[in-house]
């Protein structure tokens, strides 16, 4: 029978390898010698080998139950506790392998005792109970417990605690190492934006400058980095000084914005008096969550009589309108996908709605005859908008804008192209394209009902069901416009999808790389300012601002670098190898060195579950920079 077999050592060792369920790791029922506590029985589909292995180093080792001790101290000797693996010597790369057949009961009452362990720990450490949804608590509970895999329990938990002034340096080291392959990785790239954005840090009134890359590979996708949270400390925010800083940033990673093609501001106090609905909106839906109870719990009658005089009804089409601009917000604000195609028709679909209807109650026809003013007025596009918005396959004739915005679309992207085939002499002839803006001869398809209705994007496609097959001809712009070429689903990113279209729109493939990479908003910067409030709490008033910057890098860039350096994991082990415990001893500080780079450790202050940053001062000038090239 197979559960009678008996393996040798180098058969064990390759089911180990393989991970093979069959093999487990027991102590025998009848071993009563303390040195047990660092050695487990190996077993094969149940059945007792003759090898034992050592949970120090993970060695396997002959062994018969005539030998009892002998062999455990003869190894004992030569072990090593931190030797995990020798020229002689094979080792298990996780004790134990990962095993389907664990006891649900085990695993539930394991985690019984995990919870319990975690608040206590959020109860006497002032910690957030959202602490277990970070990557990175995650990571650390991966490396405890290959750590318990590894070391046993005879080893004291003091002795693997590292000392905080340790760990602060260990930022320092990362950040090092980490800013490093961001420099090699930016040193491969054609076509990056930078994004810029200011604030105020209201608990240590440090004025900060932010600075985010954005740009695009074929095997990673659309990326952004983090390349600096520093002091602002220039006089002004005059366009000139932005610049000074944004360089001085740039030069650090080997970059120049020697060719500036795109400057845009979202004019701040602009923008607040077009858009205060967002807070609007959260105040009406939060009303009509609790309306059906007011009745209930409202008791004076002078408040009844207010609650009774509100038209719910209209109130609720206040909200519904609203919220087509919240949809919007929310979509133009992606960090992950290419946004910058879906201003023009958002902005078109908005004023559409804004038109009153016939039975639009009157304080709601205001409200849109007001934000329609708004949206003109305020919300300017430039040339990039008009182009990136043809990009888009399910918008590329433009069926929600007006006629003369098509013109201007397909012209500026006319230009484009014709700038870039300049060196071969190739131009596209303007008689070429002006059919799909509208005339008597337009290539437009039969208009169907989208399936998507409800959608607020998918109401921006073109309504199409049909269209011609695409000429044979060397021009990419109507070859394109004619083609059924399309998106595999609604979602799918347009970067992927021009990926794909490459080696037949070769040059609107390069347009794209460059266009798209630009967000429609400084999002991606804003959002630092809300990490850095998280970081920077009533407990860490003493970072400095240089810590602060290093943990904001590590924070936004870490796992983008990982997946980026993936196969120079080797690079990382030895850097924390090498690194580790550089004082000599554990915890000790260099003479020359305090604990200004520390934490502030206050226990009597309370923690802040909704710390978010949110209430920090966001300035005016949030610029976006891009560059052609590097």
């Amino acid at each position: 029978m197979a559960t009678s077999i008996i393996y040798n050592k180098q058969q064990i060792l390759e089911m180990i390898k393989n991970k093979n369920p069959a093999v487990s790791f027991v102590k025998p029922k009848h071993a009563k010698s303390l040195k047990w506590d660092n050695y487990l029985q190996v077993f094969i589909n149940n059945h007792a080998q003759h090898f034992i292995s050592c949970l120090k180093c993970h060695c396997i080792l002959a062994w018969k139950p005539n030998d009892g001790t002998n062999v455990m101290d003869k190894h004992n000797k030569a072990c090593r506790q931190q030797q995990f693996s020798s020229s002689s010597q094979s080792s298990i790369d996780s004790f134990y392998p990962k095993n389907i057949n664990v006891s649900k009961t085990l695993i539930n009452s394991t985690k019984r005792k995990i919870i319990h362990s975690l608040a206590e720990c959020c109860a006497l450490d002032s910690l957030p109970f959202t602490l277990i949804r970070g990557g990175g608590f995650k990571e650390l509970i991966e490396v405890l417990i290959k750590t318990g895999h590894q070391l046993g329990s005879a080893i004291s938990i003091d002795d693997l605690i590292p000392n905080s002034t340790t760990i602060s340096r260990e930022i320092d080291k990362s950040y090092t190492l980490r800013k490093e392959q961001l420099i090699s990785y930016l040193a491969t790239i054609n076509n990056f934006v930078i994004t810029v954005d200011f604030w105020t840090e209201q608990k240590t009134k440090v004025h900060y400058g932010g600075v985010t890359l954005h740009t695009y590979s074929e095997q990673h996708g659309l990326l952004v980095f983090v390349l600096a949270c520093k002091p602002y400390d220039l006089a002004t925010q005059s366009a000139d000084n932005i610049r000074l800083f944004t360089e001085s940033i740039l030069k650090s990673y080997g970059l120049t914005l020697d060719r500036v093609k795109y400057v845009v501001s979202d004019n701040k106090n602009k923008m607040r008096a077009s858009f205060s609905w967002c807070s609007a909106y959260d105040m009406i839906s939060s009303f009509i969550d609790v309306y059906p109870d007011l009745n209930g719990v409202i008791s004076d009658k002078s408040r009844k009589s207010i609650l009774a005089g509100i038209d719910f009804d209209e109130t609720l089409a206040f909200a519904k309108y609203l919220k087509y601009f919240v949809d919007v917000t929310e979509l133009l604000s992606a960090e992950k996908t290419p946004t910058m195609h879906l201003v023009l028709p958002f902005k078109q679909r908005l004023i559409n709605l804004s038109k009153p209807d016939t039975n639009d109650l009157n304080s709601i026809i205001k409200l849109k005859k007001y934000i329609e003013n708004q949206i003109l007025t305020y919300w300017e596009l430039d040339d990039i908008h008009y182009m990136a918005a043809v990009l888009h396959p399910k918008m590329k004739h433009l069926q929600i804008c007006s006629n003369k915005d098509k013109k201007k679309a397909y012209d500026l992207l006319k230009k484009e192209i014709n700038k870039r085939h300049e060196n071969t002499c190739f131009y596209i002839s303007a008689h070429q394209i002006n059919a799909p803006v509208g005339s008597a001869t337009s290539l437009q398809p039969t208009i169907t009902t989208s399936p998507d209705s409800n959608d607020f994007l998918s109401e921006c496609f073109d309504q199409i069901s049909t269209a011609a097959i695409a000429p044979n001809t060397n021009d990419e712009l109507k070859r394109y416009l004619q083609s059924n070429d399309n998106l595999i689903h609604d979602d799918e990113d347009l970067l992927i999808f021009w990926k794909r279209q490459k080696v037949f729109y070769p040059t609107m493939y390069s347009i794209a790389c460059e266009i798209l990479i630009v967000p429609a908003t400084n999002t991606a910067a804003e959002r630092l300012f809300s990490a850095s409030g998280k970081t920077i709490t009533n407990t860490r008033t003493r970072l400095a601002t240089e810590k602060v910057d290093k943990l904001m890098f590590i924070k936004k860039n870490l796992l983008t670098l990982k997946e980026i350096f993936v196969k120079n994991r080797k690079l990382h082990d030895a850097h924390t190898q090498d690194n580790y415990d550089a004082t000599g001893k554990k915890g000790e500080k260099r003479s020359y060195e305090d604990d200004s780079d520390d934490d502030n450790e206050n226990d009597n202050d309370d923690d802040n579950e909704n710390d978010n940053g949110d209430d920090d001062n966001d300035d005016d000038n949030d610029i976006i920079f891009t560059d052609g090239e590097t």
